[in-house]
């Protein structure tokens, strides 16, 4: 991946170079200083700035891919021979009648009611 890295900067590197090389050849050309191929030019190396920090992420991405798929093979290596358990369904849910069956539990308490001698600090 290393070499993709560097290939990528170099692609980038290249654009960069002939995006400045454009800019140059344009304004020795023109008679004044023209707004746009300065601003297409900047649009370019703002687009090819993005591009290449889009590249290096997913570049990323696929690194940390292979090292977690390669953890997770030796920690797999190492587990021997476990023994098979049958899988567990983690959505069942009960009948309506075992639902209706159950008894409901009992209301929480009522908040018993302040002292009488006993004032808010703050009020709203």
């Amino acid at each position: 991946m290393v070499w993709v890295q560097r290939i990528m900067g170099a692609v980038f590197a290249v654009g960069v170079v002939s995006l400045v090389g454009a800019i140059v050849t344009q304004v020795g050309q023109a008679e004044g200083l023209p707004p746009l191929p300065i601003f297409v030019g900047l649009l370019g190396i703002v687009v090819l700035i993005l591009l290449s920090g889009t590249c290096l992420a997913l570049i990323s991405l696929a690194i940390s891919a292979r090292r977690g798929a390669e953890a997770l093979r030796r920690i797999a290596g190492q587990g021997g021979a476990a023994p098979v358990v049958s899988p567990v369904r983690v959505f069942n849910q009960p009948s309506l009648r075992e639902v209706v069956s159950e008894p409901q539990p009992e209301p929480a308490p009522a908040r018993p009611a302040r002292p009488a001698g006993r004032t808010l600090v703050a009020e709203r």
